[in-house]
């Protein structure tokens, strides 16, 4: 944990004390992740000792690279990949199998394979920004722990039946149900031209550092 704090905060800080020129701007945005987390340890170990301002500022970055650093990582259901849902019914079918997945307006697509990528990237991402960091900071799972939740996009896009699979933390649970059922409305997707309810899965791993 420690070497993940001091890198990331390094990036921030030799953001912050890098010279003001423009042309020296230019040259640090080109650089790559590894030179910025070098040159910040050559000024790192060229430096006596830290001012009260940077050691605020440290301290600061630190707090944040903690919450970056236990953010969940998240991932969607594999192409394809088949999910147990209870029952499927006659009106609705997988995500993985719409022939027009429904969709933000942000991923509205001709090519539906591109589509639906673009819509299991955006409810990643969604869910991942707004969990609430609080509760897996209060978490007492530590490791990789995972949980798979499923929900229905009805025929008007909206979403619905929300359900956690493997909800060992409740805590972690309620609030991945939380984040789910807060997901905006989407576009409704059609199944071979009539319009139809998706069975959506999101696999959610948590890695929590000791």
């Amino acid at each position: 944990m420690k070497k993940i704090v001091y890198l990331s905060i390094g990036i921030a800080v030799f953001a912050l004390t890098s010279c003001s020129s423009e042309k020296e701007n230019r040259d640090v945005a080109q650089l790559s992740f590894k030179e910025k987390v070098a040159n910040l340890d050559a000024a790192l170990e060229a430096k006596a000792e830290l001012n009260e301002t940077e050691r605020e500022q440290i301290a600061s970055l630190n707090q944040l690279v903690l919450n970056k650093s236990q953010k969940p990582f998240i991932t969607t259901a594999p192409p394809n990949k088949s999910f147990n849902f209870d029952d499927l019914g006659a009106d609705r079918v997988e995500f993985n199998a719409i022939t027009q997945p429904s969709f933000y307006s942000s991923c509205e697509n001709t090519d539906m394979e591109v589509q639906r990528a673009c819509v299991e990237e955006a409810v990643a991402a969604y869910v991942k920004t707004h969990f609430n960091a609080e509760v897996y900071k209060a978490s007492k799972v530590r490791g990789r722990y995972e949980m798979t939740a499923s929900f229905l996009i009805d025929a008007k896009g909206k979403i619905q039946d929300v359900k956690i699979r493997n909800d060992y933390d409740k805590a972690l649970s309620a609030e991945a149900k939380r984040v789910i059922e807060d997901l905006p409305q989407m576009e409704p997707g059609k199944h071979k031209g009539k319009r139809m309810a998706a069975l959506f899965t999101l696999p959610i791993v948590y890695d929590l550092k000791p």
